[in-house]
């Protein structure tokens, strides 16, 4: 393993067991060592998504993979790279880059170090701060993967995007208008602007109006916050229209393999239902990087913490009100 100098032990905000009023324990625990395939990353800064208090209550559904206790929270980093365990050829001490821990990863981004798959990971671009880096893997490669793999956006087609000014949403948005189709954007009032600024033609305010009245009006409607499905968006979607959910559940799981069949005996107009399980890859990180670059995309961040204030950063992701990325800032 080729290292620098690097401590035993680190500050981290961990768990030691789940609950609906979980808090963190802040403290020191040992470095991880980097495994095969692996590299250590000293951690700049790191961007919280709902699953990092579902996990905390319990109710996050793959809570298994992240066990034993103590849990560090967290999967998206932007950091530089202290450690390469082997294989990881292309990457090398000294470089700065940015990630998200895989679901067998364990998680771990609250702390000054974390170990991650070195496949997981792309280098962060001199033009890309580590804030705006740190809020991109996740919910980017959750809308980049969706839009490409699963709705096969094409240029024309009109997209709804239904929690458009959060994270996941507003890089949704954003992704989409570089397509080239239509986007709605269903946001609160106060959000509306923004979504526009993004690239929305149309906004909807989901106090006021209900897309799903709405008749054969889009070719894809994406629900970033799992409220609708597709019997529900049945009406509002066109012939071979795709329903698509980011929120993992036994319900959709099964609307999902359904409605494929039902598709391809021509039943429901070929009307389809999917469900977004991201893969961490760093060329899908490069090219949202490179979006960035050239000035198509940006990193919408909400706020930002120390990491001290981590607790404060958690109640901010629970409001589900938050507009972007919430991002900590991690000291050494």
């Amino acid at each position: 393993m080729k290292d620098t100098h690097i401590p035993k032990t680190m500050n981290a905000a961990y768990i030691e067991g789940y609950g609906k009023n979980r808090k963190l324990t802040f403290g020191k625990l040992p470095v991880p060592v980097p495994k095969s395939g692996q590299v250590l990353v000293k951690v700049e800064a790191m961007s919280l998504n709902p699953r990092d208090w579902l996990l905390m209550r319990g109710i996050y559904p793959f809570k298994k993979l992240a066990e034993p206790f103590p849990i560090v929270p967290g999967s998206d980093i932007s950091g530089t790279i202290m450690a390469c365990g082997d294989n990881t050829s292309e990457l090398n001490v000294g470089d700065d880059v940015f990630g998200m821990q895989p679901i067998k990863g364990k998680f771990g981004a609250l702390a000054e170090y974390v170990a991650i798959d070195a496949r997981a990971v792309a280098k962060k671009p001199v033009g890309v701060s580590h804030n705006e880096a740190a809020a991109m893997p996740c919910a980017g490669m959750t809308s980049f993967q969706t839009l490409r793999d699963l709705a096969k956006l094409k240029k024309g087609e009109n997209i709804l995007i239904n929690g458009a000014s959060g994270g996941v949403g507003s890089y949704a948005v954003q992704m989409a208008a570089i397509t080239g189709a239509r986007v709605t954007a269903v946001c609160g009032p106060t959000n509306q602007t923004l979504c526009r600024e993004l690239g929305a033609a149309d906004t909807i305010n989901y106090k006021t109006e209900n897309f799903e009245d709405h008749e054969d009006k889009y070719d894809v409607v994406y629900d970033v916050i799992g409220r609708s499905s597709l019997k529900t968006c049945k009406k509002c979607l066109r012939k071979n229209g795709r329903y698509i959910s980011t929120i993992p559940s036994a319900g959709m799981f099964i609307q999902a393999i359904l409605s494929k069949a039902f598709a391809v005996l021509g039943f429901r107009k070929g009307q389809t239902a999917h469900l977004i399980l991201v893969k961490p890859e760093g060329k899908d990180l490069k090219a949202m990087a490179d979006l960035v670059l050239e000035g198509r995309m940006k990193s919408l961040i909400d706020s930002t913490y120390p990491f001290e204030k981590a607790e404060d950063a958690l109640d901010r992701i629970r409001t589900w009100r938050a507009k972007g990325k919430v991002i900590i800032e991690i000291s050494h």
